[in-house]
């Protein structure tokens, strides 16, 4: 009989307390293994090498740091034992872009903007979370990108407006990107039409549905549980 694979998962702030719930529901479902692991540091991925049961590894979120990242030389160490290794959402985009030569795979919206040389800063990813139960405080630039080019294909925002939203999110650091932060400084200095139909999606039930690095977080976990 083929057992099916652990998988693994570091993750962190990219996804919520719900989601974690709901992604445990559908391991049950798939009969798999699902074990969810903090945000990626230093030496955990070689701890996995050598693992006795078979599992996939997803990177998400990590820590940030020189001391405390995972290193390209630690992937490399993980992939030439050979275990398969996906990244996604932060940490694990940044990382899979990195190391796709050598085999990391990567998926997702913040992947391919990544990859496509849209952005190229670290610090888009970047953001501030409650230690005890991962919930972001602030907004990662990332998120702020996604939301933006949606309000543009929608119409809701032109490309002027769109443009000077970011260079205002883009003045903020991560760690004073707070939602009420940049809000009240895109009220300030964006045409009032533009700043109300950005505040639409500050309502509490709406911050999660432009979460974009926690929707790519969700769909590369979900489809390792239903392959």
């Amino acid at each position: 009989m083929t057992i099916s694979p652990t998988i693994t998962v570091f993750t962190g702030p990219s996804l919520r307390p719900a989601d974690l719930i709901r992604l445990h529901a559908l391991a049950a479902e798939r009969n798999r293994t699902l074990d969810l692991r903090p945000p990626v540091r230093r030496h955990d991925l070689l701890a996995l090498i050598g693992a006795e049961s078979p599992r996939k590894i997803i990177m998400l979120d990590g820590e940030f740091g020189q001391s405390l990242a995972v290193s390209v030389t630690e992937v490399r160490a993980l992939l030439f034992a050979g275990q398969p290794l996906s990244g996604a959402s932060s940490m694990g985009a940044l990382r899979a872009v990195e190391c796709r030569t050598i085999g990391m795979t990567g998926s997702g919206w913040v992947y391919e903007q990544y990859l496509n040389g849209s952005i190229d800063s670290d610090g888009d990813v970047a953001l501030l979370y409650d230690p005890e139960d991962f919930t972001p405080v602030t907004i990662p630039l990332v998120n702020v990108r996604w939301l933006l080019a949606e309000r543009v294909k929608e119409k809701d925002l032109s490309t002027e407006e769109a443009s000077s939203a970011l260079e205002i999110a883009q003045a903020l650091n991560f760690r004073d990107r707070r939602h009420s932060v940049l809000l009240k400084q895109w009220k300030r200095g964006l045409p009032e039409s533009a700043a109300a139909a950005l505040e639409a999606h500050f309502a509490t039930d709406r911050l999660d549905d432009w979460d974009r690095k926690r929707l790519d977080a969700l769909e590369v976990v979900e489809a390792a549980l239903l392959s």
